[in-house]
């Protein structure tokens, strides 16, 4: 049997990363669903691959719960994020190579799909809570859609301004 072991330098950027966005999300709590972790989410699956951004999400909400609350929802959290990053590495990031002919800036093109994302991850998650507690799903769209509004901005914001200093670091 074959053993995938992890580079300690791998390991060591998932949990440096990982912190970051604990403690970023613990910093922005007061603020509902304003946070840039989901902007650092998606730039990490740009800069490494899916499944290292992926285990940094997942590390991410997992510790992050311990301090905000941990329930059910932490694993529809990350199944959800989970569903925006590989919506993002498989088809909207390569759009926006794709449309570099539109005249459009490609940064403002990601910081508009980013966008976009935060409003997919809180209807993904909403239908999650709805299948969850047995109700009718357009309630919690309805219901959660300031929420989810307050998401796709925040990370439309935090885009441009993260993925500089990431692509700085990394690259």
């Amino acid at each position: 049997m074959k053993k995938t072991v992890l580079p300690l330098k791998q390991i060591s950027r998932i949990a440096i990363l990982s912190a970051l966005c604990v403690v970023l999300r613990y910093a922005f709590a007061a603020l509902p669903n304003v946070q840039p972790i989901t902007a650092i989410f998606l730039i990490s699956a740009l800069v490494f691959s899916l499944s290292e951004s992926i285990l940094i999400m997942a590390v991410t909400m997992m510790v992050s719960s311990f301090l905000l609350g941990f329930g059910p929802w932490v694993f529809w959290q990350i199944f959800s994020f989970a569903v925006i990053l590989v919506v993002w590495k498989s088809l909207l990031y390569p759009l926006t190579k794709a449309l570099k002919f539109a005249r459009i800036n490609e940064i403002v093109l990601q910081s508009l799909f980013a966008g976009l994302l935060g409003i997919i991850y809180g209807v993904v998650i909403d239908s999650c809570y709805a299948f969850l507690y047995g109700m009718p799903w357009w309630t919690y769209v309805l219901a959660g859609a300031s929420f989810n509004l307050a998401h796709a901005l925040s990370t439309f914001l935090f885009y441009p301004l993260i993925l500089p200093i990431m692509k700085e670091i990394y690259l």
